[in-house]
This record gives C-alpha cells, sequence and structure tokens, in this order.
C-alpha cells in the first residue's frame, strides 16, 4: 500500500529512449491518507488522557483505553491502518521519560495479534452477534493478546535490573488487566458503532432509553460518586445494584446500546474509584486496581453475552416468521390454484351434466320415434 509504483513508457522507437520521464504513481492519496491521521490523533489524544486516570505512576491505570482503540480500527478497517497506531503509541511515548522503540512496537503487535485471532476464531466484526463469538473474543481478545505486547517491556525491565521478579510479575499483571479492561469497554462499542445501521428511533424507546440512562447515572453517582459520602454512607447502595440497568439494555436494546450503558458504568465507576469514592477503593492500590477490573471484566462479559443471546433469539423469531411468512404466501397461492382448477373441474361437470341430460333427452325421442315405425310398418304389410 505504501510502496511507489513506477509506471513503464514505451521507448522512442528512433532514439531508444522514453519520449518522456517516467511517472511515480503514488497509490496512497489524500482520502486514504486522512483515516490515518485521524486514527493517530485519537490514539494519541486517548494515550494523554488515560495518564488522568493513573491510580499512582503513569502506567498504573486501571483502564488502556487506545488498546480498544486500535484492536476496533484494526478489525473495522483491516491491516492496513497500523502505521497510524504505531505513529499514535510512538508520538505518545516520545512525551515520556526513558521511552524506547520497543514500547509503541510492542502495541502495534498487540493489535495485530488481536485483530488476527479474533477475526480468525471470533469472527472478526460480527463477533457480538452470537454468545459463542462473545467468549472467544474475550479470551483471544481480551486476554491473550495484551499478554503479547506486555512481555517484551516487562522482560526488558527485568533484564536491565530496574524490577524484581515479583515487581515484574506484579507489573505484567497490571498493563495486562488494563489492556485486557481497555479491549472489554472500548473495542466492542466502537465496533458496533462503526459497523451498525442507523436505527429509527420512537419515542417510546427513546424515552425507555433517557429513563434507563438516568437510573444509571444516579445508582452510579450512589456507588461511584460524591453521593457515596452523603446519601450512601453505609454503603447500602452496592455496585452489583447496576446489573439490572445492563440487564435491561441487553433485553431491550441492540447490543449497541447494551455496550454504550457498559461504557457509561465502567467509566463512572473508573472515574470514582481514581478520584477516592466508591466500594473499590481502600488502603491498598493493588487490591483496588484488582476489584475495579475484576468487576468490570465479569460484569462487561456477561452485559455482552446477555446481548448477543437477545440479538441471537431475535435474529431466529425474525427467520421464523420470515419463514411463517413465506410459507403462509405458498399456501395462499395453492389454494387460490386449488380454487381455480375447482371451479374449471365444476365447469366441466356442468358441460358433462349437460350433455348428459342432452343425450338422455335425445335417446328418449328416439325411443319414441321408433315404435311409432314398427306400427306404421306392420299396417302397410299384406
Amino acid at each position: 500500500m505504501f510502496r511507489h509504483t513506477v509506471m513503464k513508457v514505451a521507448p522512442d522507437r528512433r532514439s531508444g529512449h522514453s519520449n518522456r520521464p517516467p511517472v511515480v504513481a503514488n497509490p496512497l492519496s489524500l482520502r486514504q491518507l486522512a483515516p490515518l491521521v485521524v486514527l493517530t490523533g485519537a490514539y494519541f489524544a486517548a494515550a494523554r488522557l488515560n495518564l488522568k486516570l493513573s491510580l499512582a505512576l503513569p502506567f498504573v491505570t486501571p483502564i488502556w483505553i487506545p488498546a480498544g482503540i486500535a484492536l476496533a480500527a484494526l478489525i473495522v478497517y483491516g491491516y492496513r491502518v497500523w502505521p497510524a497506531i504505531f505513529s499514535g503509541s510512538f508520538l505518545f511515548h516520545l512525551t515520556l521519560p526513558g521511552s524506547t522503540l520497543l514500547t509503541p512496537l510492542g502495541a502495534t503487535v498487540a493489535a495485530l495479534a488481536g485483530a488476527y485471532l479474533g477475526c480468525r476464531f471470533a469472527n472478526g466484526e460480527k463477533a457480538f452477534d452470537s454468545a459463542k463469538d462473545v467468549f472467544r473474543f474475550v479470551f483471544w481478545g481480551c486476554l491473550c493478546s495484551p499478554l503479547i505486547g506486555q512481555i517484551p517491556g516487562v522482560v526488558r525491565l527485568y533484564l536491565l535490573g530496574g524490577l524484581h521478579l515479583g515487581e515484574a510479575v506484579l507489573v505484567l499483571l497490571t498493563w495486562w488487566l488494563a489492556q485486557g479492561v481497555g479491549i472489554l469497554v472500548i473495542a466492542p462499542f466502537l465496533i458496533l458503532l462503526l459497523r451498525s445501521a442507523p436505527k429509527m428511533w420512537n419515542t417510546r424507546a427513546l424515552g425507555e432509553l433517557a429513563l434507563l440512562l438516568l437510573g444509571l447515572v444516579f445508582i452510579c453517582l450512589l456507588v461511584f460518586g460524591p453521593l457515596s459520602r452523603s446519601l450512601n454512607k453505609q454503603h447500602l447502595v452496592t455496585a452489583w445494584l447496576c446489573i439490572p440497568f445492563l440487564i435491561w439494555a441487553g433485553f431491550r436494546f441492540r447490543p449497541l446500546e447494551a455496550t454504550g450503558t457498559t461504557l457509561v458504568l465502567f467509566g463512572s465507576a473508573i472515574w470514582g474509584t481514581v478520584q477516592g469514592y466508591g466500594s473499590f477503593t481502600g488502603t491498598s492500590l493493588t487490591k483496588s486496581l484488582f476489584l475495579l477490573d475484576t468487576f468490570i471484566a465479569v460484569i462487561g462479559t456477561m452485559t455482552l453475552v446477555i446481548a448477543a443471546m437477545v440479538a441471537e433469539r431475535k435474529l431466529a423469531e425474525e427467520k421464523l416468521l420470515e419463514s411463517q411468512r413465506l410459507l403462509r404466501a405458498a399456501a395462499e397461492e395453492k389454494e387460490q390454484a386449488l380454487i381455480v382448477t375447482v371451479q374449471a373441474l365444476e365447469i366441466e361437470v356442468s358441460g358433462h351434466v349437460q350433455t348428459r341430460t342432452a343425450l338422455q333427452a335425445l335417446h328418449e325421442r328416439l325411443r319414441r320415434i321408433t315404435p311409432n315405425r314398427k306400427t306404421q310398418g306392420d299396417i302397410s304389410s299384406p
């Protein structure tokens, strides 16, 4: 894609040389370059924003948003956008002290591996249309692929003596959780947003969605926000009370709206934990991080599975209704053909009856005429 091709020009027969200079055709037009620039900027901006969600050090964060953006872009637009991911990661790490080329290279390789595994085993863009593919996406995309990008960096720090073995394992686990959660929260929403067809909303559906979001935001403020220190001092309202809203979104709306609802919930949970609110805050930073990420992973996977199961059921219902419609149309067509056939048979039978009646009348006339002729013959004989 990024190689220049040279168009060959026929040489001049008289001089043996080309009659004009070779034309260099650049296959990367401005229209093709613009999405790469936008993706690079989005990756860089998301990475800079992610620093504000750090619990302690710049990379001790409960979520790594750029990982989800990178995987979604590769799955939707293909492997050709990998230079944008590498450029965004490289530009971001230039702003950090002690960065090397190994980190953006590892991030790019991890995203490419996640896209390949997601397309190979989880049906790519359609991974959220069935529960089976959702589990495969979570395993290959959220659990396996982040390790590919994190292991080289952690091994480098360990070999350089910057980390002991226990610290290296802890850092690897922390980075792995952050990237996995970033993929689980961000990638499904972006993939569904970019590939879903626009939906015609009616007033009732919009009102229901607004009621759902208002209720969820209020519960999030009670559990993860400032209201947790005033109205919820005793922590009677826990994080698990958010689950009914996710189930509501999964059963009543499309997977896109369900993932958007989880994005609101997890964004509130992450923000509240970073600000020191909610039940996931504690004296141990590691414990807070693991509790928060475990909550997001379990609830996020559950919501995706429910939304996929509901989507499967709706698709099966639509197929059954379509089959019923086709069968009904075929039955009505056969019924009309049968009615026409019966009418034709009735006409034919009526014709046969009329012919039979005419033949019987003719036979009766012949029977009456025949005796008269016999009588006349008897009289005229000597």
